[in-house]
């Protein structure tokens, strides 16, 4: 009994340790600028970028779940109001209200933001004060489906396939033999812009890019193939996990070395 609680303790103070050493965040609800949004993506990468961060013990989080709040629809919003100030400004001629408090540093918008911009302090605020958090962790999925811009080694890898069919085809010859061969590769990637955001002043601290990619490679050789092409829901889902993987790695690794939530 005595064993069992000198090892509460010691996670009660390990956990005390790391709430005093990093800051207090929370976890927004990821957005998708694809044309798959429709498909729930945001919020599946979300849900598992959430799992891995608790998982991990290493935030200070404020709640165990996404906060389903929009920020893009806020901005949105903001920009409508802006327009007005616009149209008042045309007709009047006093442009003092459209430009006044004008920041160059402002981000056009939350997917295009980059360190040192800033989006509107008004909408980070006040999501921050309502859940006691001094950062916000975003992410925007801006590619998800196949292509090139998996990174080089996609490239390389499909260079190797590709030359490695063609010489097995011409050292072999069997074609002749069993009617040809034909090697593919195919997957889903998930490409995604991660962003912390300082909630008092909306400014960006911190961001990255990451691809997460799930890859299967299949072999036809005539009348019978080994491995499979086509791209269902578990080749999806191992993608979007894989993402969530890097994103949490990318914030730790950062955190590690001293270049995240550092006061």
């Amino acid at each position: 009994m005595k064993k069992f609680f000198a090892l509460l303790v010691a996670a009660i103070l390990n956990l005390s340790s790391i709430c005093a050493a990093n800051p207090t965040c929370v976890l927004m609800k990821f957005t998708d600028d694809t044309r798959f949004d429709k498909i729930e993506s945001a919020a599946s990468l979300s849900d598992l970028v959430m799992e891995k961060l608790i998982a991990s013990k290493k935030f200070n989080l404020m709640e165990t779940r996404p906060l389903d709040e929009d920020i893009e629809t806020k901005l949105y919003n903001e920009n409508l109001r802006e327009l007005n100030y616009l149209n008042t400004a045309i007709e009047t001629g006093n442009f003092s209200p459209l430009f006044d408090g004008f920041d160059e540093r402002r981000a056009q918008s939350i997917a295009a933001a980059q360190v040192g911009q800033i989006l509107s302090p008004e909408i980070t605020s006040a999501i921050g004060q309502a859940h006691n958090a001094e950062y916000l962790i975003q992410g925007t999925i801006i590619n998800l489906g196949t292509g090139a811009w998996w990174t080089e080694d996609y490239e390389a890898l499909s260079g190797a396939i590709n030359f490695a069919t063609a010489a097995l085809a011409s050292a072999i010859p069997l074609g002749d033999f069993i009617g040809g061969v034909d090697i593919a590769k195919t997957g889903i990637g998930v490409q995604c812009d991660v962003r912390i955001i300082k909630a008092a002043t909306g400014e960006i601290i911190w961001n990255k890019r990451v691809v997460g990619v799930n890859e299967q490679v299949s072999l036809d050789i005539s009348f019978f193939t080994i491995g499979n092409r086509k791209l269902d829901n578990n080749l999806y889902a191992k993608a979007m996990n894989t993402a969530a993987q890097k994103i949490v790695g990318a914030l730790l690794a950062d955190m590690t070395a001293g270049k995240l939530f550092t006061k």
